[in-house]
């Protein structure tokens, strides 16, 4: 199946793809054609979680993403078999989800300086704990804090190298003019997010 997601915004050629995915069988494929290398990315990242194969094909200025419809069952069984490591179960804990939708704490009539300060000091913070959130995820004006000039990048691929996930908001570093520069974590998109915050035992808004 042929899916024309050229020109579209984010999160909408995920969006489609999966559409596509739940109208084919086993086994069948759907290729997605697009033109900005972070729906690339998004793809295979949405392709991967699903524990469908994908293959990727650049054509000119865009992409043709190629992703194979794969049973539950065989992905288990397939990953199984490429796996050598004995499988062990992890302990069961509460999947926290941190959402930072700014680069500054407060507002209203907070001091702009003093916010950047407090959020700074909040991940210098967060960074020393022993317990972690799974996921962190930076929205609109957060953007600002995973990308290149932050104050707040060493502690942020701290947590990172801890085994915190970082995701920022593809649309939101894209208006702020970072997409280019995020220099911590993943750009993701909106249908990710919206999955990761509603998959979650806790959010924790900032």
């Amino acid at each position: 199946m042929l899916v024309d997601a050229r020109n579209k915004a984010c999160p909408q050629p995920v969006v489609m793809a999966v559409q596509a995915l739940k109208e084919l069988g086993d086994g069948e494929t759907a290729e997605v054609l697009v033109n900005d290398p972070a729906a690339v990315e998004n793809l295979k990242r949405m392709a991967k979680g699903k524990g469908c194969p994908v293959t990727v094909r650049q054509e000119g200025d865009q992409w043709r993403v190629t992703i194979t419809k794969q049973g539950a069952q065989d992905a288990a069984a397939e990953k199984a078999a490429d796996s050598d490591e004995e499988i062990t179960c992890a302990p069961l804990g509460r999947r926290e989800v941190i959402v930072i939708g700014t680069d500054r704490f407060g507002q209203g009539d907070g001091n702009p300086q003093l916010g950047k300060t407090l959020i700074k000091s909040y991940i210098y913070a967060l960074a020393q704990q022993d317990i972690l959130p799974e996921i962190m995820i930076f929205l609109n004006g957060g953007a600002h804090l995973t990308a290149e000039g932050s104050e707040s990048l060493e502690d942020l691929k701290s947590l990172e190298n801890r085994g915190v996930q970082i995701f920022t908001c593809g649309i939101c570093a894209d208006f702020y003019g970072v997409k280019d520069k995020i220099r911590v974590g993943v750009i993701s998109n909106m249908y990710d997010i919206a999955r990761m915050m509603q998959e979650a035992d806790k959010v924790v808004r900032i």
